[in-house]
């Protein structure tokens, strides 16, 4: 099933019964406040509404806020130590070397879906805009476990509230497990979200934030949210955003995600075919018409290439791409995660500019089936997809270079893409190429300048050693030139490039 601009999924009759029940409506919503701030008041003088195997600091803070947010009422009910309470939000909770890695987008996979199979894409989908809800479920409690792309170390969670409806889930509970998706799980953070959390600025709920003082490891988190009956009866539930922050222990091997993939629906016209082939770090692919279009089984041949994919592996074992659709000449950006047995993929397109992301179409795809012989034939030429974007848009990212963090240091991985980028260049000596490097907006401006700098160095080196020709210069732009607005982990990851730069 496909979604763009994340439209809600409530039927019309649903819409009715919430306006003609508007008053009854208003009614059952001041008992839930009501149950909920005695919940809180007896937590923040017992502490027994929270348990948290981790001393925390909590906050409540405005989306997207570092400062200037109040401490929560009863905030320290969730510390064991009643550490005090730090306003940051969920984003401005990481430092620059943390991310979400509850994130899809960090290569983060759910791996128990009982329930409808997408309804928990808008939760960790990490784009959710303003009264959008990210998860609503009639399933109370509502259980979520998640495999990590790698070993992490978790310095704090948050948790976004829903602004549209009394909703938010009353309790949340994040467990841990190094071993397994079936556990052992030991409670990083248990605790009753406070009456604050239900609160809105500018017009958009509010952020909880739970720093924990001791960081704790995991391979597998498993989040439960929960709410009490109301007046007898069991209440939907829901939450806006789950994020985990923190930094991986080491960089997992690249993953292999070479294979033909299925996305049928609105994210691509047809069948929704894609042929995705790798060396190294480096992908590169495309969207396809069969010759057997009958979209049931695995296509025999490629009959017409309707748009081209380059793309890289991130250390999250994520596919980051630049789209190229050929019937349009357009080019979007967009990332790609498996689930851990590679069995079902994730893919998100971003239809926006640097100041706005308009939509963001996304879907679940088919099964992955196994690498075959059928090829994006691009007319032979040298460095296939690649070649074809750098001919009919001017410029082309090189996904797959990556390096080390904060540093200018090639990464071993990135050699495939480069070595491949000196042979479509040593093939094509009349361009002049400008290798442009792009930062986000994290740090100063005077260090991504420089940063960036010596990154589009670093590339210009080693193309020149692969023996390129002297028609390259190196630009290093900082985060002048965003892709996307620098508004989310997710967006900040895709201003984070080198690009080939046709003069």
């Amino acid at each position: 099933m496909s979604r763009q601009a994340y439209p809600f999924r409530f039927s019309r009759a649903l819409y009715a019964v919430i306006f003609l029940s508007a008053s009854s409506g208003m009614l059952l919503s001041g008992c839930h406040h009501k149950d909920r701030d005695a919940a809180a008041s007896t937590a923040a003088s017992s502490a027994s509404g929270a348990v948290a195997a981790s001393s925390v600091a909590s906050s409540v803070a405005a989306p997207g806020a570092a400062s200037g947010a109040a401490e929560a009422n009863g905030a320290s009910a969730a510390a064991a130590d009643g550490a005090s309470g730090t306003a940051a939000a969920s984003d401005a909770a990481a430092s620059s070397n943390q991310t979400d890695l509850a994130s899809l987008i960090s290569g983060t996979f759910p791996v128990n879906t009982s329930y409808r199979s997408d309804e928990w894409i808008p939760l960790l989908n990490g784009v959710a805009g303003p009264r959008k809800v990210g998860i609503r479920s009639r399933h109370n409690p509502y259980e979520l476990t998640l495999a990590l792309p790698g070993e992490a170390s978790i310095t704090s969670f948050a948790f976004k509230a829903v602004s549209l409806w009394d909703l938010t889930a009353h309790h949340v509970k994040v467990e841990v497990s190094d071993s397994s998706a079936s556990g052992p799980w030991s409670t990083a953070y248990d605790a009753d979200l406070p009456p604050t959390a239900q609160a809105r600025v500018d017009d958009e709920a509010a952020v909880f934030t739970a720093k924990l003082q001791q960081p704790v490891s995991a391979r597998f988190l498993k989040l439960t949210l929960s709410s009490p009956p109301v007046e007898g009866k069991a209440v939907d539930l829901g939450l806006t955003r789950f994020s985990a922050y923190g930094t991986l222990a080491a960089a997992e091997s690249v993953r292999n995600v070479a294979g033909i993939y299925q996305f049928p629906g609105t994210l691509f016209e047809g069948s929704g075919y894609v042929l995705l082939q790798q060396q190294g770090a480096s992908v590169e692919g495309c969207y396809f018409e069969a010759t057997d279009n009958s979209g049931l089984t695995i296509p025999k041949g490629v009959k017409k290439v309707l748009g081209t994919f380059t793309g890289g592996i991130e250390p999250g074992s994520y596919l980051r791409f630049m789209y190229y659709d050929a019937g349009k000449n357009t080019s979007k950006p967009g990332v790609m995660v498996l689930s851990p047995d590679g069995s079902k993929p994730y893919m998100q397109i971003y239809n926006g500019d640097a100041h706005t992301v308009g939509s963001v179409s996304d879907s679940l795809g088919d099964r992955r089936q196994s690498p075959s012989q059928l090829s994006c034939d691009l007319s032979g030429q040298s460095g296939g997809a690649t070649a074809e974007q750098l001919e009919q848009t001017g410029r082309v990212q090189l996904y797959g270079v990556n390096f080390d963090l904060d540093k200018s240091t090639l990464r071993s991985d990135a050699q495939p893409v480069l070595d491949r980028m000196a042979t479509l260049l040593k093939a094509h000596p009349d361009w002049k190429i400008e290798v442009a490097g792009h930062t986000d907006s994290t740090g100063g401006d005077e260090h991504n300048l420089s940063l960036s700098q010596a990154r589009a160095e670093a590339v210009v080196q080693y193309l020149k050693t692969a023996g390129v020709t002297d028609t390259l210069t190196a630009k290093g732009h900082g985060s002048t030139r965003p892709l996307v607005p620098n508004t989310s982990d997710t967006l900040r990851a895709e201003n984070r490039r080198v690009e080939l730069v046709k003069q």
